[in-house]
């Protein structure tokens, strides 16, 4: 019975990304705890709160999001009191965001960093080891999709 063990390394490996998930996780639950929102809604009301009258399509860039999962956030936030929106005085079919005071009294109150663990951490990094960590991340995604097209599934991973 020829039974594949895991080296060392493949196993640290591991430990590191579920330190990473376990951290990010543990933040997540403290913003929904002190503040009500989620960590993803946070992190919307910091960037519209830094640069208020921005546009839906500007957040979605800067939070590296499809814009209609950043529109559900955005309607989350307004329904909630944290954001408003107004059409540009130039251009009505523009929509502008800004933070109301509640927002901006709520974001006072969040814990930091406000865009999460892992953009705070990756913005951090300095950039050679940033460029390594996305060389390493893309072999790892790309074996991952040939496993899935290997077992027959039709969409790979990295089409997600």
């Amino acid at each position: 019975m020829n039974i594949e063990q895991p080296n060392s390394l493949d196993v640290e490996v591991l430990k590191q990304f579920r330190i990473v998930f376990r951290s990010v996780r543990k933040h997540f639950q403290s913003v929904e705890h002190e503040l009500g929102i989620s960590g993803a809604q946070l992190w919307a009301l910091s960037e519209i709160d830094a640069q208020p009258g921005l546009t839906l399509s500007v957040l979605a860039k800067a939070m590296s999001l499809h814009q209609s999962t950043t529109s559900n956030l955005v309607e989350k936030l307004v329904s909630s009191g944290l954001v408003e929106r107004k059409r540009s005085s130039q251009d009505a079919r523009s929509v502008r965001l800004y933070p109301t005071q509640y927002g901006a009294d709520k974001l006072s109150l969040a814990p930091h960093p406000v865009k999460g663990l892992l953009p705070d951490a990756l913005g951090r990094l300095p950039a050679p080891a940033l460029a390594r960590l996305h060389e390493s991340l893309s072999s790892l995604l790309d074996t991952m999709s040939q496993l899935e097209l290997d077992a027959g599934e039709s969409n790979p991973l990295s089409d997600h």
